[in-house]
């Protein structure tokens, strides 16, 4: 099985995609994001004007919302079994540890692990009931990473 990424959150990259996609789809960008009395020719859309719309007036909580939903689809198959993580590079001292948990609900494989604080997440499956993550924030812009076992 080839790796595949499960979930991500990663706020800046989403809205550099999202940018990217409408910059090189004007319609969808006018159909979807402006007004519906706004009918200027494609060509008027400028760029800048798309950048500072997802830069600044996008609803981010529709990043949050995605990766909610695609823990929730690839982890309430494993409610009520047992987690095992193994974990380095963790905070600014790059320590290493390991932790037990059962997953009560799909988000515990977020929580469990996470800190709270400004981040980004990145899940891997890398084979049946085994996955990969990696957590970047203030105390370890590099990343931490986790080897997860569902038992």
């Amino acid at each position: 099985m080839k790796n595949y990424v499960v979930a991500e959150y990663n706020v800046a990259n989403q809205i550099i995609q999202d940018i990217e996609y409408n910059q090189r789809n004007r319609g969808d960008y006018q159909t979807c994001y402006c007004s519906d009395d706004d009918d200027r020719e494609l060509e008027l859309i400028t760029d800048e004007e798309i950048e500072e719309y997802f830069w600044n007036e996008y609803d981010r909580e529709i990043y949050w919302e995605s990766f909610e939903m695609d823990i929730e689809i690839e982890f309430s198959k494993h409610i009520g079994k047992e987690v095992y993580v193994e974990g380095k590079n963790m905070g600014w001292r790059n320590r290493s540890g390991h932790k037990t948990f059962t997953l009560n609900e799909p988000m515990d494989m977020f929580r469990e692990i996470a800190p709270e604080c400004d981040l980004t997440f990145k899940i891997e499956k890398i084979k049946e009931k085994e996955y990969q993550a990696r957590i970047s924030h203030h105390d370890s812009p590099m990343g931490e990473y986790y080897n997860i076992k569902i038992k």
